[in-house]
């Protein structure tokens, strides 16, 4: 019988970093040692890094009308583009809370009761005690804006919510998971002064450590600005949109989504009631308003909506999420071909009024800074 092989440390860490963080998890019941590697904060900062396994959080009705539920849609973008079986798996009975935002892993979900925001993370099934939210906040009669990202300077995970009061002057709450308390800071909008007819976008887009908001005016949705707030500084800026042709308003409906780190802006143009068209533009260098670019141009003829997902793995094609008949469809669209000849993934009849909320990483980061705080799934 061939005798034991006994692998360095570091080897080890190499080999296990580049798993993905479900398959990681299984690991920590062969001893002590492993547990304790796979727990560390270094290994759990290096499989992030090293990690590329990604997954789509689904919410759909499964069991009755206006449930939610969490699922884990593939174990990485990579098998959907090899055209493997699509493999649904509930990850959370989170019931029906709603996603606010995803990063590194964890999960922002808004209760249904709406007052407070439980941090999860699926892979782990580890769940922070519910956030209440900030108490200041009760006395102000407003929409709330959400969002949540990493300041990778504090190295702490940070809740926002922005008060829909005034939108001259920014009022915002932030709950730092690390102090695990609330603090409010207000600042004079960055974009323009107050506009009665201003309608913000209820949930963030995160990209280069900013959350970012599109301002809508309620009449005309084409006429809109992107807000921005530092999650390292906490304080807003304005980023501007692609450069309008000849000074007209090229779009009819505008968007903003987040596409391989980078900010991405779909817009919407109508020819004819039957034909209209999607364009995906990125943001290349992040507040250089000359680096917008044209990343593709679809035809929405029979679809709803259409939503840039993500990137796949060779960076070739970019997965879309379209809506057609009231049920939800994944698209590869293939960058590289003029056609639009696409490869279309149907889901499961069950989710036919569900949508994309998140496509999420698969990672090891922990919630919680105190064990007081954590829940076990």
């Amino acid at each position: 019988m061939p005798s034991r092989i006994n692998l360095p440390h570091d080897i080890v860490m190499e080999i296990l970093c580049r798993l993905a963080g479900k398959d990681v998890v299984r690991f920590r019941c062969l001893s002590k040692d492993c547990r304790d590697l796979i727990d560390s904060p270094d290994f759990v900062k290096l499989q992030l890094k090293h990690n590329s396994h990604r997954f789509l959080i689904l919410r759909g009705v499964v069991e009755s009308a206006y449930h939610y539920k969490v699922n884990d849609y593939s174990l990485d973008l990579a098998s959907l583009e090899n055209n493997a079986q699509i493999n649904i798996t509930e990850l959370l009975d989170l019931q029906s809370n709603i996603p606010l935002g995803s990063c590194n892993g964890l999960i922002a979900l808004k209760t249904s009761d709406g007052d407070s925001v439980v941090i999860c993370n699926p892979t782990t099934r580890k769940i922070r005690i519910p956030v209440h939210m900030d108490p200041v906040s009760d006395d102000l009669p407003t929409r709330r804006n959400y969002g949540f990202g990493y300041d990778p300077v504090s190295d702490d995970y940070k809740l926002v919510m922005m008060h829909e009061k005034n939108v001259e002057v920014l009022s915002t709450s932030i709950y730092s998971l690390k102090a695990g308390i609330w603090r409010s800071c207000f600042q004079k909008n960055p974009c323009f002064p107050s506009d009665p007819t201003l309608l913000f976008q209820r949930r963030a887009i995160l990209a280069n450590n900013a959350l970012h908001w599109m301002l809508r005016d309620k009449i005309s949705p084409s006429i809109g600005l992107v807000v921005a707030f530092d999650l390292t500084s906490e304080r807003y800026r304005c980023v501007s949109l692609p450069l309008l042709v000849k000074g007209k308003r090229l779009y009819h409906q505008i968007n903003i989504k987040e596409l391989g780190g980078c900010l991405c802006m779909i817009g919407r143009r109508y020819h004819t009631c039957y034909d209209n068209y999607v364009d995906i533009w990125v943001m290349e260098e992040y507040g250089v308003r000359e680096s917008w670019t044209k990343l593709s141009t679809l035809s929405m003829s029979g679809f709803l909506s259409i939503e840039s997902v993500a990137y796949s793995k060779c960076g070739q094609k970019l997965l879309l999420c379209v809506y057609e008949d009231f049920k939800i469809k994944l698209i590869w669209h293939n960058l590289l071909k003029i056609d639009q000849n696409m490869e279309i993934l149907v889901l499961p009849d069950r989710f036919y009024t569900s949508g994309i909320d998140v496509c999420c990483v698969s990672s090891l980061v922990s919630p919680i800074y105190d064990c007081s705080n954590e829940l076990q799934a």
